[in-house]
């Protein structure tokens, strides 16, 4: 048998907080790259990755991690098939907002990415996984309607928060150039269309509460990694094949690589956590309860002084976005 336990859905919300956590902070490591080449420490945090999944996988499924891939490939490969390839894309979308991140900044761009992806993964979770029982449209969307809400004040925060900072001459290490920003801007739009075939695959590729046919837990995480670091090998080594960077892993120490160490346990552990309470809330509920890894990233966004020298108006935008983004989460996360 594989590991999957059923978990009561207190529990399992608790776990998808977790997880949210996890997912929002280990973007902070941004902060301490230096030079080091973003598509190198990207690889790293795949590499980690593959490690962290199967190393769970095989520990606590033994050899029916294989068995279960092994069956549903027979009855149905396109559950394979699909989670692979939603693998690969997700994560070059992931890629395209850490680049947006260390140009517009974590508190800015995560509200905003994390909002458009809510909405475009809620449909999608919806349509493909099914909508659990007491989950009404009416909820789904005024909870849309407070994640758009997020959206439009979190901008406005940053908006005025580039003014203010151009006029003071403050240097927050973030960009000022503005065909940089506007660049930066088509990136996130970009990577957000890429994002939710996160939750394509979670909602095709598991089996849980509202999806009948799919893989347990850990062999479709193993699965879903593949096909990430498919993704991150392609997207990152050709980079680094152009750039002639592959050097750089052999120059650099433990300190550099152990960023990449630290978001490959975050980022795919907290994967794991939040696979196990998708297959009891079904995905619909787990993928906007996950993004509320958007507050913590705003959070160390304003620690790590990116707001610094700003008036009291863009924190106010700010703070009000990051409530409408928690009211539209929590809307779609009740199950009463």
């Amino acid at each position: 048998m594989n590991f999957d336990p059923n978990i009561p859905n207190l529990i399992a919300i608790s776990m998808g907080l977790l997880a949210a956590a996890m997912w929002g902070s280990w973007f902070i490591v941004l902060k301490h790259l230096d030079d080091y080449p973003l598509e190198a420490f990207y690889l790293t945090l795949f590499v980690v990755s593959m490690v962290v999944v199967w190393g769970a996988g095989l520990l606590l499924d033994g050899q029916n991690l294989w068995v279960n891939i092994q069956s549903v490939w027979r009855s149905d490969p396109s559950r394979i098939t699909v989670t692979l390839v939603c693998g690969v894309f997700y994560v070059i979308g992931i890629q395209l907002s850490l680049y947006v991140m260390q140009v517009l900044g974590l508190a800015v761009t995560q509200p905003v990415q994390a909002s458009i992806n809510v909405v475009g993964g809620t449909a999608l979770s919806a349509l493909i996984g099914g909508v659990p029982m007491g989950l009404s449209v009416g909820r789904i969307i005024t909870s849309v309607c407070f994640l758009l809400a997020a959206v439009v004040l979190s901008m406005i925060a940053g908006r005025i928060r580039h003014r203010s900072q151009k006029a003071a001459n403050i240097v927050t290490g973030l960009s000022d150039q503005p065909q940089e920003i506007k660049r930066a801007v088509i990136l996130l739009i970009i990577s957000s269309l890429l994002i939710p075939a996160y939750t394509i695959g979670l909602s095709y590729g598991l089996k849980s509460t509202t999806q009948a046919q799919g893989l347990a837990p850990l062999p479709f995480m193993a699965v879903l990694c593949s096909g990430a670091f498919m993704g991150a090998l392609i997207a990152s080594g050709s980079i680094l094949t152009v750039r002639k960077q592959w050097g750089v892993f052999r120059k650099n120490g433990f300190r550099t690589h152990s960023l990449g160490m630290i978001a490959g346990f975050a980022h795919y552990g907290g994967n794991i956590i939040h696979t196990y309470a998708t297959r009891n809330l079904s995905s619909v509920v787990s993928w906007p309860l996950g993004f509320t890894a958007g507050l913590w990233t705003s959070m160390w966004g304003l620690v790590y002084g990116e707001f610094e020298g700003s008036p009291v108006r863009a924190y106010s935008f700010l703070v009000g976005g990051m409530v409408c983004y928690l009211i539209g989460a929590l809307l779609i996360t009740m199950l009463v």
